[in-house]
């Protein structure tokens, strides 16, 4: 097996006017993974299933936070 193989599923899509993302089940030699793919940005993460649970545990203003640092960033590099 290389690095990692793609379920046969195809990725699931979900946009809107400010992001473009695609995810998709992989499998790699540690264990099933879910690829967030950022495809305007071209990032791409991959998260376990304790990760993804982790996110479950969070508060709508770490996601706020999240986005205002992001936000910042971009203000930094113009």
């Amino acid at each position: 097996m290389s690095e990692y193989q793609y379920s046969d599923d195809p990725p699931i899509r979900i946009a809107n006017e400010f992001a473009d993302i695609r995810v998709r089940k992989v499998y790699t030699r540690n264990g099933e993974r879910l690829e967030i793919h950022a495809h305007r940005r071209g990032y791409r993460i991959l998260l376990d299933a304790v990760e993804l649970e982790s996110l479950t545990w969070q508060t709508a203003e770490t996601f706020s936070g999240f986005l205002r640092a992001s936000v910042g960033q971009e203000a930094d590099e113009d």
